[in-house]
C-alpha cells in the first residue's frame, strides 16, 4: 500500500495515516476539552550527551494560549505547533506506523 503524503506551506510533512491519528485522537478526547486545541510540542537535541535524541507530545491547550498564526490545519484538526517546534519539524515526516507516532527524516 503506498504512502500518501502532505506537506504544510511550513515543510511540515505528515501521511494520511498520521493525519488519521490525529483526527481518531481528537474525536474521542475533544469533548472533555471544550476551548482547547491539540498541542503538538516536538524537542531534538543538538548537541551534548543527547544529541540526536528527541522527543516529541500531543497534549491540550487552552485555545487562548496558541495563537492563530501558529494553527496549522492537519487532515480535518487544527493544530498549535509553537514556532520552535516547528523549526525542529521542517522537512521532516510524521508517520503513525499503526501503533506509535514516528518522526522521519
Amino acid at each position: 500500500m503506498a504512502l500518501v503524503l502532505h506537506k504544510l506551506r511550513s515543510g511540515l510533512i505528515y501521511s494520511q495515516a498520521f493525519a488519521d491519528y490525529l483526527e481518531s485522537k481528537h474525536n474521542i478526547e475533544h469533548y472533555g476539552h471544550p476551548g482547547e486545541v491539540l498541542h503538538l510540542d516536538y524537542v531534538r537535541c543538538s548537541q551534548g550527551d543527547l544529541a540526536g535524541q528527541e522527543w516529541w507530545q500531543l497534549l491540550w491547550i487552552s485555545g487562548m494560549n496558541a495563537p492563530t498564526e501558529h494553527r496549522h490545519q492537519i487532515g480535518d484538526v487544527e493544530v498549535f505547533i509553537s514556532k520552535q517546534a516547528m523549526r525542529g519539524l521542517k522537512n521532516r515526516l510524521l508517520h503513525f506506523d499503526g501503533q506509535n507516532v514516528v518522526v522521519k527524516k
